[in-house]
């Protein structure tokens, strides 16, 4: 385990050729948004706020399973009513693009990295990578709805590898959850936690600003072999 700073080892970057980015919790910082737009649908089933159990399991899930979490069985088809008629505008206020990401995928870029998002979003990335000012930077966005199984199954990550002829080896993923870290672990490429000390990473990144000055002093090129 190493944190992302000036002393970080240069072999932690060894054959790095692509990044993928999970969205909520990395790209951006969704979790106010995501607490009242679920806190809402249990207010309108007439249910308690939230549970701590809850607030963890909405934000790192497909919003399909998230929905069936906190609305189970009958009360599922009544939360899927309330949601027909919300309009998601309404959060914006709420949603912040992370501090630093912009400035980090513009030096990847120039380096030569490719950059990708493996999320559990379903339908909304295209508006979300608009509206924070992000879009162009990757390729493929690979959301729940794209794939067959979501995170964290890696089928994700393997058809962003596949999409730049990777191999494992040359892919590290930017994660915020125990979900990131099982995703990550399952498709067998690096894991970079991002924010939370407690997951098990081979970096750990506390800001955007200091992983790109780690790697800015340390990166040599995806052929490192010193």
């Amino acid at each position: 385990m190493a944190f992302a700073n000036q002393l970080m080892n240069p072999r932690l970057l060894r054959g790095l050729k692509c990044i993928v980015f999970d969205c909520d919790g990395v790209l951006i910082d969704s979790y106010e948004a995501n607490m009242r737009y679920y806190g809402m649908i249990k207010e309108c089933l007439g249910l308690p706020p939230l549970t701590d159990s809850e607030k963890y399991y909405v934000h790192t899930r497909t919003h399909k399973d998230s929905v069936r979490y906190i609305a189970p069985g009958e009360l599922n088809s009544r939360a899927w009513e309330v949601i027909r008629d919300f309009d998601a505008t309404t959060l914006l206020p709420y949603l912040r693009r992370s501090e630093g990401v912009r400035e980090f995928l513009w030096w990847l870029r120039g380096a030569g990295f490719r950059l990708a998002v493996n999320t559990s979003r379903t339908d909304s990335m295209d508006y979300i990578l608009k509206h924070m000012d992000l879009e162009g930077f990757f390729f493929p966005v690979i959301t729940s709805g794209k794939v067959t199984t979501p995170k964290p199954h890696p089928e994700g990550v393997h058809r962003i590898m596949a999409a730049h002829r990777l191999s494992p080896d040359e892919v590290a993923f930017i994660g915020d959850s125990v979900v990131d870290e099982r995703t990550a672990r399952a498709a067998g490429v690096r894991f970079w936690a991002y924010g939370d000390p407690g997951l098990t990473a081979q970096v750990h990144i506390r800001s955007f600003w200091e992983i790109k000055a780690a790697m800015q002093r340390c990166y040599k090129g995806p052929g490192l072999s010193h």
